[in-house]
């Protein structure tokens, strides 16, 4: 029964993403877009996105239907309208690509085969391999044993939100240091993080303290130093020089936990938090993909896929909007500066796509709940931009 749980909970770490990542990239010729990292983060990221779209309209049902009674069911409506949707583009992707995906498989088993055989044939580099490797065991065997477990004041916000999603059948509805319900705040209404945990705690059985404390942990951990892999690819050409940047890059994370607000502490201690997943893997990634693509010849693909990654990325938090407007601008001035030029304006446009939205989810929210709390509102604001 465990291995069947297990099971459920991984796909939506790996098929998932997969059939995602490749649906959305399915008639991309780019190169960059090719890439096994950039296909798998676009795809986690936009199954996100639509999990953050869906939350969105079970939670705007739930508070404008309500009046003097609570109206549950929007939760585990929301758990099996993603689970059909999810199910669907995974068929679709079968269908349409799962061919082109095999073929794609073999030329990845070659590439991984000629770094091996480089490592191998190569003393210093299969040195660096092997620190990086222990390194890296180290810090799983540290994320599934002593990742902060006591009641911080963040596990209230993210764990306690995420079980009263389950135990009350409602979106982001209760008070989660009283208890008391109705109770919705805007900033947590317009990010959807807490909700995916309490779903991915149904689909696979585990507790959501388990979900959050040993399992979410160890698999964005590995997630993110494919991420760092990704880096080093970028930056360096030989795999000998990317091999140390790893051992320093993982060195660097152990040793580098002096502060609560440290990417260390993120990474290596509150990794299934939404922020910690912003700061730890999308805005790493981000850097990168974007400085790659905005150096390149421009792609309405490629668009499509930043949009996607950005509107995914606002779902972790209500930060994002103000992180990736920040990441977003400041790739696109200075890569500007380097084709002296105004350029990659549709990239720019796609990277502030998510937080557009997100800041629509954010004022919609707001204006509803204050129309609850005073009927009148909108008449009296009316009534004052005219006076």
């Amino acid at each position: 029964m465990i291995l069947i749980r297990a099971l459920a909970f991984l796909l939506h770490f790996t098929l998932v993403p997969v059939a995602v990542g490749r649906l959305i990239t399915y008639r991309s010729q780019n190169h960059i877009l090719k890439s096994p990292t950039v296909r798998y983060v676009t795809g986690f990221f936009g199954a996100q996105s639509i999990f953050f779209l869906l939350n969105f309209g079970f939670l705007w049902y739930q508070n404008k239907t309500m009046t003097t009674q609570l109206v549950v069911g929007g939760f585990h409506r929301l758990t099996i309208t993603y689970s059909v949707i999810v199910a669907a583009l995974v068929i679709l992707w079968l269908v349409l690509d799962f061919k082109t995906f095999k073929k794609d498989i073999l030329a990845y088993r070659i590439r991984i085969n000629t770094m091996l055989h480089e490592v191998k044939y190569n003393k210093l580099t299969t040195v660096y391999a092997i620190i990086f490797t222990i390194l890296v065991v180290l810090q799983l065997y540290a994320s599934y044993r002593y990742e902060v477990n006591e009641w911080s004041y963040d596990d209230y916000d993210y764990v306690v939100t995420s079980v009263d999603d389950i135990d009350s059948d409602m979106i982001t509805n209760v008070n989660f240091i009283t208890g008391e319900a109705p109770y919705t705040s805007p900033k947590r209404a317009a990010q959807s993080w807490t909700t995916y945990i309490s779903y991915l705690s149904v689909v696979s059985s585990f507790d959501v303290t388990t979900v959050c404390h040993t399992i979410l942990p160890v698999i964005l951990l590995l997630v993110a130093y494919g991420i760092y892999f990704y880096m080093a690819k970028f930056l360096f050409a030989k795999v000998e020089d990317r091999m140390i940047f790893m051992v320093i890059l993982a060195t660097a994370y152990i040793m580098g936990m002096f502060s609560h607000y440290s990417p260390t502490f993120r990474l290596l201690c509150t990794l299934w938090q939404g922020k910690a997943v912003l700061t730890a893997l999308v805005v790493p990634f981000l850097i990168c993909f974007l400085s790659r693509v905005f150096a390149s010849e421009l792609d309405n693909n490629v668009a499509f896929a930043i949009a996607f990654i950005s509107l995914g990325a606002c779902s972790l938090t209500v930060s994002t909007v103000f992180v990736m407007v920040m990441t977003v601008l400041g790739i696109f001035i200075s890569m500007s500066i380097y084709h002296r030029k105004i350029y990659g304006v549709r990239y720019l446009l796609a990277g502030l796509f998510g937080p557009f939205v997100q800041s629509i989810v954010y004022i919609c929210v707001a204006l509803l709940l204050q129309r609850q709390w005073e009927p009148k509102f909108f008449i009296n604001l009316w009534n004052g931009l005219i006076s």
